[in-house]
């Protein structure tokens, strides 16, 4: 009689996990291999937050171009969204009542 290797039980509870882990892998190497290339700042005189009006409202202003970062903005707005949702489902899965 031949035995044969039993194949490796894997619980299906570590799938999550390891998907985040593989995530967070692929992120990490993407972000330390990236080139940002030289950091231009804003010109002398010039206010982040009329940076951010002008690039909301589409203005152009001679002499200054928008920074890219309104994407980020509005993307950090929309995963902050997102986490608050998510703590006040689980605050009222919970239902709040304290022993």
């Amino acid at each position: 009689m031949t035995t044969r290797p039993r194949p490796i039980d894997i619980d299906r509870s570590i799938v999550p996990g390891l998907a985040a882990f593989v995530l967070f892998a692929v992120m990490a190497v993407v972000f330390v291999t990236a080139n940002f290339g030289a950091a231009a700042g804003f010109p002398e005189g010039e206010s982040v937050v009329a940076g951010i009006g002008t690039a909301l409202l589409g203005l152009t202003i001679e002499g200054f171009v928008p920074e890219g970062f309104l994407v980020a903005l509005i993307l950090m707005a929309v995963v902050l969204d997102a986490a608050l949702d998510g703590a006040l489902m689980l605050a009222k899965r919970d239902g709040g009542e304290e022993e």
